[in-house]
């Protein structure tokens, strides 16, 4: 169904273009039209987290003992970032250097290159990606230089942390994993996308934009485990209530996460806000990472047919955004086969 978007959006874009130097633009919220049936960003949230756990519209009862053990222990996590971050996959053993390197922005695509090139296994996922529709190289990129030659040091960045966290954000075997594994990982890449084609149109941190959304929803990862776990049959989250406690709870632990990792400030700051903020976000990185995020869910809301189309919403926005969103939207799609 992704296929729906395309006669709305048809610009590309130049997704491998390096960073602007002119000060970000503000992105206010968006604030629906009178009359219009635009789901509220809030909507938005719930609706995707309804369906990537349940599948099924959330009803309107009291939480169950099943949901209830969840929540006890996704906000036992959150006392101790050690704790959650050992509950996650096992990150590549290169990646505390490699994160290093790409946290400098002095460092050159040498340093990140004779990092990456400890793993032999994660060199070639770079070169995988990199000759991917996600990032759309000219030619067949053979080599790490390559990599630099036709997209940047900023792509080479993109390629090799999008990889770093891969293992941890796509997992699969057992019954939620099939259901929500995958959809995680497809989501975070697209809001990465997202982010960093708002970043490019809005003239704000391509990498930190991209880099905030891409690990937005670790945090589910750890949802997901624990419903795996707990598990003794075919429960499922089916109570409103648990939707509505679960998803800040999410974005708490993804922010914990991220400042664990040792992220770049802005890309923590951005995801602080999201996670703290009952007022919405008030950074322009903050607003970027916030639209892209909610782009990509809707995206994955139409392709489960949960919703027509995102033109309601888009029409909703200041001029603008709504290009910069339209923009956005469009590499999604152009990227799809990547997701």
């Amino acid at each position: 169904m992704i296929g729906r978007f395309k006669h709305l959006f048809s610009a590309t874009g130049n997704d491998v273009a390096e960073e602007k130097a002119e000060a970000p633009a503000e992105v206010p919220p968006p604030a629906a039209a009178e009359g219009s049936p635009v789901l509220s960003l809030a909507d938005i949230e719930h609706e995707y987290c309804s369906q990537l756990l349940s599948g099924h519209s959330p009803q309107d009862v009291p939480l169950n003992d099943f949901e209830q053990r969840v929540l006890d222990e996704i906000t036992a996590l959150l006392a101790s970032a050690d704790t959650a971050c050992d509950a996650l996959p096992r990150l590549p053993e290169v990646l505390p250097k490699l994160m290093k390197s790409l946290r400098d922005e002095r460092a050159s695509w040498e340093e990140i290159a004779h990092v990456v090139g400890q793993d032999p296994l994660l060199v070639a996922e770079v070169l995988r990606l990199a000759n991917s529709p996600c990032f759309r190289a000219a030619t067949k990129i053979t080599c790490l230089e390559q990599v630099v030659m036709q997209l940047g040091l900023v792509g080479l960045r993109e390629v090799v942390v999008t990889v770093s966290l891969k293992p941890i954000l796509k997992l699969d075997g057992g019954r939620y994993w099939q259901q929500a594994g995958r959809r995680v990982w497809s989501q975070a890449l697209a809001a990465a996308v997202a982010c960093r084609s708002l970043a490019l149109s809005l003239h704000a941190s391509r990498f930190e934009a991209y880099l905030a959304g891409l690990v937005h929803n670790v945090g589910m990862v750890l949802v997901v485990q624990t419903l795996q776990r707990l598990s003794e049959g075919n429960e499922t989250p089916r109570s409103i209530q648990f939707g509505q406690q679960i998803q800040p709870l999410v974005r708490r632990l993804s922010c914990l996460i991220a400042r664990h990792w040792e992220l770049p400030a802005a890309s923590v700051e951005a995801l602080r806000e999201r996670a703290e903020s009952v007022t919405g976000v008030s950074s322009p990185l903050g607003g970027i990472v916030q639209y892209g995020i909610h782009l990509s869910m809707l995206r994955g809301l139409v392709e489960d047919g949960r919703i027509e189309d995102v033109d309601p919403y888009l029409q909703s926005l200041p001029a603008s955004e709504r290009r910069a969103c339209e923009q956005a939207l469009s590499e999604i799609e152009a990227h799809a086969p990547s997701l």
